[in-house]
């Protein structure tokens, strides 16, 4: 089996997992060195081919508890090597094991270092997994979108404040963080209006995959309708940029990773941060911008009212011990 790429590029390997063939959606990389579990299962490569630099994954098993959603989001995963043997204590699985429970092919052999090294200079390709010898007939594939959940994470006392996410990709780690600072999370499917009759304390607008013009804005409209407190992270904050009237563009590589520093325009002080996005606001009037991409001074966060702030990356502890304090 080979990874064909629409720029004509060809990557031969061998196919394990799932035993699909044809269009895999945008190839992305991450260069993260661990958390590979949480990475396929992270909504936000949900209907993307992940391409991973760590030259050997499985090695450490999976363990079900680190899954940020049901199941892997990923449609393909391309990687160097997937070891046969797993050594962890909390290992419950093989890695292969879980690609070929859910279907999920996964191209080995391939050179992944020199795979990404010529994704950072194409930016955003789609590609197609062919049979050895075969040729890509069509590289569209649907579009990434990630099916929201109904689901109650609550906090320990019963007197927590409630915050509500319109589930556009909630991960699961974010709600149990949520949870260990004293606030109940209350997930919605993102187009389910039944979310606006519920008493809330405030929301959150998670990260999610896609195109974020495909959204139908009124949701989030609605939200900033509220008054109530709203942080957004990912997808959800550039859904709340194009709510409040700003534009969004592609950028030529996208930011994808766990190393990615941010800097914090009133302190000065930088965040290494993780995050997986093509998409970046550009400056927007009548918004604050709260923190800077160190590499290539994009626009990494804004507040646009007092209790209204949004992140292109995963919030860390001080926000979120932030939120959660504005909204009690």
């Amino acid at each position: 089996m080979s990874l064909a790429l629409e720029s004509g590029h060809l990557f031969s390997g061998e196919i394990v997992g799932g035993s699909y063939a044809g269009p895999v959606g945008d190839v992305v990389f991450d260069t993260s060195l661990s958390g590979i579990t949480e990475l396929i299962t992270d909504p936000v490569y949900a209907g993307q081919a992940l391409v991973l630099t760590l030259p050997l994954v499985g090695n450490c098993g999976v363990s079900f508890s680190d899954f940020q959603s049901g199941k892997p989001q990923v449609s393909a995963l391309i990687v160097s090597e997937i070891s046969e043997v797993a050594s962890n204590f909390r290992s419950e699985a093989s890695f292969l094991a879980v690609l070929e429970r859910f279907g999920i092919p996964a191209v080995t052999g391939v050179d992944t270092r020199s795979l990404v090294r010529l994704l950072r200079g194409l930016g955003p390709v789609r590609g197609v997994i062919v049979p050895k010898g075969g040729s890509a007939a069509s590289f569209e594939a649907p579009p990434p979108r990630y099916a929201g959940e109904r689901r109650v994470y609550p906090a320990q006392s019963p007197s927590a404040p409630v915050v509500t996410v319109p589930d556009t990709g909630m991960r699961r780690g974010l709600a149990r963080r949520l949870n260990e600072l004293g606030v109940t999370v209350s997930v919605y499917p993102y187009d389910d209006p039944s979310m606006f009759e519920e008493e809330t304390n405030g929301w959150l607008l998670p990260d999610g995959a896609g195109d974020p013009t495909g959204y139908d804005l009124a949701f989030v409209r609605r939200i900033i309708d509220t008054g109530k407190p709203v942080l957004a992270a990912g997808l959800g904050h550039l859904l709340l940029a194009l709510a409040n009237g700003a534009r969004i563009a592609r950028l030529p590589l996208g930011h994808r990773g766990a190393n990615i520093p941010v800097r914090d325009s009133v302190t000065g002080r930088v965040a290494i941060t993780s995050q997986s996005h093509g998409y970046v606001v550009t400056p927007t009037p009548g918004a604050a911008v709260s923190h800077v991409n160190v590499n290539d001074g994009t626009t990494e966060g804004l507040r646009w009212r007092e209790n209204m702030l949004s992140v292109q990356f995963r919030p860390d502890d001080s926000l979120l011990t932030a939120f959660a304090a504005m909204l009690r």
